[in-house]
């Protein structure tokens, strides 16, 4: 009966909230951001063309092309984001490439591209970032240009008599709000910024009460959502959430896993010593490498079990000739070698600790 009147006392009707775009210029960013869009390039003559789908199915696709103008790498970029086949000054890019980690970086953006409202009398801006990695080592390599969106949709709207504010951004960039994005609710500004994101198909927590999504304009000019019961509390979902919960209550040693950096130094001093060389490939961009430092190879079940092998590091960007020998394509990804160097087994994606105990433990 108690839970019966719990669910009575919950607003039935949703709640709707207006959310306009972000400032383009704007210096803020989110916890949370899609991953890069690839575009496939076509050489033409000294250029190279592609082209994406970017709103509504029955719009045609966004043109581009690189090119070089007085220089060797790609440095001038051309999107005709208005679709009408001409170039205008405000769709032509120019950078100036960098080189980074032995290959050559091309950033061009932001520009907002245009994508006509329903009605077709007005457009709505999409601003976006591009860029093009040229890299030495691999001229044999598909070109590709990749983008990303820039910005989101927010708004604010009193929700139990005070002030709470809206965000929403995509995860799938196709210039259409769906349910494959994603959206977050909080008291202030700062905590919809600041926050970790969830799927407009989950429901988010303010004050000890959840709210789910009902209806997502595919614009992104509103969103309702609603309050309900999920059948659990705040507190217990976290912790069903929390992925790094094992690993956080596992018994920590003394001092971390001790690893070398230089692969050839290790891979002699195995073959030596007869033992196992196990080799952990990451990068200095790696999120999931760094939970690994701090949550796995700092627990004392890990570090007993690791004793048993000569232990590197290797950075995938420095040493690229160890990932194109070894088809590292993924980070962090770690292999396990015997003496003489044939390889025994790997292992892609962060690893809890106990995964890393069998995985070293096991002959």
């Amino acid at each position: 009966m108690f839970f019966l009147c719990l669910l009575a006392l919950l607003p039935r009707d949703p709640v709707r909230v207006s959310l306009t775009p972000s400032p383009i210029a704007t210096k803020e960013a989110l916890r949370w951001s899609p991953k890069g869009a690839t575009v496939k390039l076509r050489v033409a003559g000294q250029a190279l063309q592609g082209s994406f789908p970017l709103g509504p199915k029955n719009l045609p696709e966004i043109v581009v092309e690189l090119s070089k103008k007085d220089a060797s790498r790609f440095n001038q970029l051309w999107v005709d984001a208005n679709r009408d086949g001409k170039r205008t000054p405000d769709e032509l890019l120019e950078t100036a490439p960098t080189e980074r980690t032995g290959k050559w970086w091309s950033s061009f953006g932001p520009i907002s591209v245009p994508i006509p409202t329903a009605d077709n009398r007005t457009s709505r801006p999409y601003p976006i970032n591009l860029w093009f990695v040229e890299d030495p080592q691999e001229p044999g390599a598909a070109p590709t240009l990749r983008w990303s969106r820039r910005g989101w949709h927010e708004g604010q709207v009193l929700l139990e008599g005070k002030p709470a504010f809206v965000l929403i951004t995509e995860m799938q960039m196709d210039g259409v709000f769906d349910q494959r994005d994603a959206w977050m609710l909080s008291r202030t500004r700062e905590g919809i910024l600041g926050s970790s994101s969830r799927g407009l198909e989950d429901h988010v927590w303010l004050d000890g009460a959840a709210y789910r999504p009902t209806a997502i304009d595919p614009e992104g000019a509103s969103l309702r959502f609603e309050r309900f019961d999920p059948g659990i509390t705040e507190a217990e979902e976290t912790g069903k959430r929390d992925i790094f919960r094992e690993d956080k209550a596992a018994p920590k040693a003394a001092t971390p896993v001790a690893f070398l950096h230089n692969f050839e130094e290790a891979a002699a001093l195995a073959k030596k010593t007869g033992k196992r060389l196990f080799v952990d490939f990451e990068t200095t961009w790696c999120g999931p490498c760094k939970s690994m430092d701090s949550l796995v190879y700092s627990q004392l079940a890990v570090v007993e079990a690791a004793q048993n092998v000569v232990r590197v590091k290797v950075d995938g960007d420095l040493r690229r000739d160890l990932t194109k020998k070894l088809s590292v394509a993924a980070y962090p990804t770690m292999i396990l070698l015997d003496s003489s160097g044939k390889e025994l087994r790997r292992a892609v994606g962060y690893q809890r600790g106990t995964q890393l105990v069998e995985f070293l433990a096991k002959r």
